[in-house]
């Protein structure tokens, strides 16, 4: 009877492992899947800052263009309003004014304060704009004006050049963005300059 009893296990023991084995087979699964979700809304987040750079650079550059180019055509003794190639800047009303400088607050979970921000780019177009529709030579506070401004977006111009614009290349140096890594001191630079303006 002991030899019976010896040779009829329970079941119990191993069923209970073979669900064990698919149990953690399962969780394994679904907390990767929850890993790759959370790793590709990084991913996402990354490349919108990626954009707000691009966008942020594209935007300084045009504008030191404008600068350059209006003063340039004051030491040649060209009244700005009468060349051809004159622009309506206050029109083209840029969505990089603060985007770069709302992602970092976003990142940081707090609200955007970026009104300052639109309002400093806003008087810039204007000026420029201002500059532009002149019907005699810019006296020589103009000039003095034209090179402050110059020089302040200049000055802005180099720090958001030292943003990893690279970045894009890779999906980890996009995701790593997301963090914080490598940018978010650059957009307090830009902004604490903008500030001081």
């Amino acid at each position: 009877m002991e030899e019976q009893a010896a040779g009829k296990r329970s079941l119990a023991l191993p069923i209970t492992l073979v669900l064990l084995v698919f149990s953690l087979i399962g969780n394994v699964f679904f907390y990767s899947q929850f890993l790759q979700g959370k790793q590709d809304t990084r991913y996402r987040t990354g490349q919108h800052i990626i954009e707000t750079a691009v966008l942020t650079k594209v935007q300084y550059e045009t504008l030191l263009n404008e600068a350059n180019r209006l003063l340039e055509l004051n030491e040649l003794g060209v009244v700005p309003g009468t060349s051809p190639g004159k622009g309506d800047l206050t029109a083209t009303r840029s969505t990089a004014d603060s985007a770069f400088i709302a992602e970092a607050y976003l990142l940081k979970g707090e609200k955007p304060k970026v009104d300052g921000i639109n309002t400093y780019f806003q008087q810039i177009r204007q000026s420029l704009d201002e500059l532009h529709n002149l019907k005699q030579p810019m006296t020589e506070q103009q000039v003095a004006n034209l090179n402050k401004i110059r020089d302040a977006l200049n000055a802005q111009y180099e720090i958001i050049q030292k943003f990893n614009f690279d970045a894009a290349e890779t999906r980890i140096s996009t995701i790593q963005l997301a963090s914080g890594i490598d940018w978010l001191e650059l957009a307090d630079q830009l902004e604490a300059s903008i500030a001081s303006q």
